[in-house]
Parts: C-alpha cells; sequence; structure tokens
C-alpha cells in the first residue's frame, strides 16, 4: 500500500517521453531490452552502502518481468544480504518493480528490512535510474552486467 501511494505521490501517472530530455528513444521491445543481469546502488543518505543485484526474465504474463533481487546493505553496526523475488513492469515509460523478501542470507530476519521496490527510467539497454522506494525514496542507478567468459 505504501509502495502504491508512493507511485502517485512519483507522479507516474504521467507519461514522460524518453526523449524528454534530450536522450535517443530506446527502440525494440522494452521488456527484451531489459531482460538479463544489472548491478545497482542506492542513495540511503544513512551512512550505510546499498546495492546489489538484479535477474529479470520474461513472464508468461504480457507486459510484466519476474524477477530476483539480492540486496546487500552495509552500516557500522549490521550488515544484511536479502534475496527478494519480484515482477517488474512498464508503466507510462517507467519500469515498477515490486519485491518480497524470500530469505536473508546474511544477518538477522527483521521488520525493520523492508522490501525493496524500485521505479525506473530505462535510459538504455545498459541503464536504468530511478528511485528505490523502501523507508522513503532514494536516488538509484541500474547497470547491466556482462557475464563472464570462462
Amino acid at each position: 500500500m505504501i509502495f502504491r501511494a508512493c507511485l502517485m505521490i512519483l507522479g507516474l501517472a504521467v507519461s514522460l517521453p524518453f526523449s524528454a530530455n534530450g536522450e535517443a528513444e530506446p527502440t525494440g521491445d522494452p521488456l527484451a531490452m531489459i531482460s538479463g543481469h544489472w548491478a545497482f546502488q542506492s542513495e540511503t543518505y544513512d551512512g550505510c552502502n546499498f546495492g546489489g543485484t538484479a535477474y529479470f526474465a520474461p513472464d508468461e504474463h504480457e507486459g510484466e518481468l519476474r524477477c530476483e533481487l539480492t540486496a546487500r546493505q552495509t552500516c557500522i553496526a549490521y550488515e544484511w544480504v536479502v534475496r527478494q523475488s519480484c515482477t517488474a513492469r512498464l508503466s507510462d515509460n517507467r519500469l515498477v518493480v515490486e519485491s518480497e523478501i524470500e530469505e536473508f542470507l546474511v544477518g538477522e530476519p527483521s521488520p525493520s528490512y523492508w522490501p525493496d521496490n524500485f521505479i525506473l527510467k530505462i535510459r538504455s539497454s545498459e541503464r536504468m535510474t530511478g528511485v528505490l522506494v523502501s523507508h522513503g525514496s532514494h536516488p538509484t542507478e541500474f547497470v547491466r552486467q556482462t557475464p563472464g567468459v570462462s
């Protein structure tokens, strides 16, 4: 419910075209362009480091991607690494990612750790920017990860 309210506050209902700030419009299917591995970093302004990885894949529901996040929050007194399942859908030129905590890989489970939801603008097939919506709104950047070759 809080996440949905933040969507309205952030003006997600207003369509902002990709070219509004002079950037080239992405071509092709945006959901196919997003599929794959990403790394993300968010600025939480609390003296902690927050980032992680995400994997997006096509879903059987049209217009959606299924995804999995692994988020790491490192602070002076504690550290959490949390695996989350998620769904992502396009809404008015934004990718809306809604997550659900699956398990705490590092750190004790805590009601103080909320699911990590995101509202992202697709800048290119290599970069998305926007906000982390969890305990407030925090600037976030997603960068595509290139799988290693062995």
